[in-house]
């Protein structure tokens, strides 16, 4: 079936970005950039999910939005 095959997330090629201000474009960059379906971002304290999603980019940051970590998950 054309158009569904399962996006999978590579967040390697963006490991630069760490120490980056993360904002919604940026996000949604990063997301295409590392061929995921979904992106979220995981403040400090923040209550989150931990199912394993493989399609999925995560963009850890601290109090001021900026990226200490990107990872798929």
């Amino acid at each position: 079936m054309a158009g569904s095959a399962t996006k999978s997330c590579d967040a390697g090629p963006l490991q630069s970005q760490i120490g980056q201000k993360a904002t919604p474009s940026v996000m949604e960059d990063l997301r295409t950039r590392s061929g995921s379906a979904t992106a979220r971002m995981l403040r400090p304290g923040q209550l989150v999910t931990m199912e394993y999603n493989s399609t999925r980019l995560n963009l850890i940051v601290d109090d001021k939005d900026v990226m200490t970590a990107i990872r798929c998950g």
